[in-house]
């Protein structure tokens, strides 16, 4: 082995090892960036005469030092979601990534600080548009109109209504021409009562009370009052009737039969609001209910009406769906958020900003709703922190400064030693 090649080891020596500091200084200052991956640096040796592997070393001989084979822009791993309580915050808990748009070019990134343009669309912290689909759809990719809403008034047409009642109620009869509420669950009348409110062509929403009483094993009456301060010519305070279903049956273990279910819906018709709107009709679907042993509730409702408002907040569920939220206490589904992933994620590569771009060894890559195709949760209200592990990179830190130090140590000595034997020629 000749002495000079100390000197071109030392030299690939120092120019790996100041390369990995690179990194790690990278990632430690995006130790607080939202929804940054961590990157990572990858050695391979060198033989005698180049990197390209032709030669190899022989007894006697030594490797030629060192080189940066790869420096993995991107290993990724699900960072920690952190609550921030902000609307607009959205992380994910997968796989997926936003799909956002710069003109033409489409971009990837895990930073969910979103807000409003001011052409009212949803965009990232870069102004670039987020895609998604517009209100329910799920069909092509576009931006996310957060304000051009149809805030119209819509009357209940249907409204569903799950739970449970109790099978050990006492068995009574249903109310008659109650002249008021407290009579409707009276002694011996309805076992269980329930106030929701259904919406008018004009927006307003009236209060009905559903209440049911059980006839017999396995049989409940069902009927829905309104107030008759709502009603033309009736009186306040006094319960009017506006719909009955007289056989809401059960099976023995508490279900009610898929054939069974359409004769579980109440229809309500010619509700005579006083208010000017026009007649109300919808039907009070009741299929959802079970009858176990256990105290009767409500457990939800899914009204198709609305009321009219201005914009109070919004909200993001878990697989995309973005409401808006009215000051009436109305919501409406504005649109949804889409995730895209990749076969290969490994081959994204870093646009700065948060943003990746796509390229050829990305793999296949797919788009659509989260919660599918292992694309992961949305988790709103919440960021997804950087993945640098601070403690992890100063170990990686002292490591590649020890192995910089002792290259240049290497070049120092191998310098001496040919100048002394220079020294010796003379």
């Amino acid at each position: 082995m000749r002495l000079e090649s100390a000197l071109y080891s030392s030299r690939e020596g120092l120019t790996s090892q100041g390369q990995a500091i690179a990194v790690v200084g990278d990632n430690i200052s995006n130790s607080n960036t939202t929804g940054y991956k961590y990157g990572r640096v990858e050695f391979s040796d060198l033989m005698p005469g180049g990197p390209d592997g032709t030669q190899h070393v022989t007894e006697g001989e030594a490797g030629g030092g060192s080189t940066v084979s790869r420096v993995r822009s991107m290993v990724n791993e699900n960072g920690i979601l952190e609550p921030t309580g902000r609307d607009l915050d959205v992380g994910v808990a997968g796989l997926g990534f936003f799909i956002v748009q710069n003109g033409t070019n489409e971009l990837y990134t895990r930073a969910g600080n979103f807000t409003i343009s001011d052409s009212g669309a949803l965009v990232d912290q870069n102004g670039y548009n987020v895609m998604g689909y517009k209100g329910t759809d799920t069909g092509s990719l576009t931006s996310i109109d957060m304000l051009g809403l149809d805030m119209a008034a819509s009357p209940s047409t249907k409204i569903a209504l799950t739970g449970n009642l109790d099978a050990s109620a006492a068995i009574g009869t249903a109310p008659t021409a109650p002249a008021t509420y407290d009579e409707i669950s009276a002694k011996g009348a309805a076992a269980f009562s329930a106030n929701i409110s259904a919406y008018d062509s004009l927006g307003k929403a009236h209060s009905v009370l559903v209440a049911f009483t059980k006839t017999a094993n396995q049989t409940w009456t069902a009927q829905a009052y309104v107030d008759g301060g709502d009603i033309s010519g009736g009186t306040a305070g006094t319960p009017k009737l506006v719909g009955t279903l007289q056989n809401l049956v059960f099976n023995t273990d508490g279900t009610i039969d898929a054939a069974n279910k359409a004769a579980s819906v109440m229809q309500v018709t010619g509700v005579a609001y006083a208010n000017g709107a026009a007649s109300g009709s919808f039907a009070l679907d009741l299929g959802g209910y079970n009858q176990y042993s256990a105290a009767s509730v409500v457990n939800s409702v899914v009204n198709d009406g609305q009321s009219t408002g201005n914009i109070k907040t919004y909200e993001i569920e878990s697989d995309g769906k973005v409401f808006a939220v009215l000051d009436s206490g109305s919501r409406k589904q504005v649109g949804s958020i889409a995730l895209k992933t990749f076969s290969y994620t490994d081959g994204l590569d870093r646009a700065g900003n948060a943003l990746y771009t796509f390229s050829g060894s990305s793999g296949a890559n797919a788009a659509g709703l989260p919660g599918s195709e292992g694309r992961g949760d949305l988790q709103s209200a919440s960021l997804e922190r950087s993945t640098v592990d601070i403690s992890h990179e100063f170990v990686d830190l002292v490591l590649y400064q020890r192995a910089y130090q002792a290259s240049s140590q290497t070049l120092n000595a191998a310098n001496t030693m040919l100048r002394d034997t220079l020294g010796l020629i003379r």
